[in-house]
């Protein structure tokens, strides 16, 4: 959850740290799963983060990996 994996290093921009409080409280959970099923050119970010559309009939499985998301800010 911190970004800083070995295949972060290769990876341009550089993976989110989930688990800084202020990034935690800086989205919603509405957001996160925008994110999962749109992909980051949904929101303003990297279009390189794919959009997962067929999530998109799935909220359980989007509210399961925003939940994952989120605690990793627990940590």
């Amino acid at each position: 959850g911190k970004g800083d994996g070995p295949g972060s290093a290769a990876l341009n921009p550089k993976p989110r740290d989930y688990t800084t409080a202020e990034w935690q409280k800086s989205v919603t959970d509405e957001h996160l799963a925008k994110i999962i099923v749109e992909g980051g050119a949904a929101v303003g970010l990297s279009p390189l983060m794919p959009p997962n559309p067929d999530l998109a009939d799935k909220p359980q499985v989007v509210e399961a990996l925003v939940a994952a998301i989120r605690s990793f800010g627990s940590q």
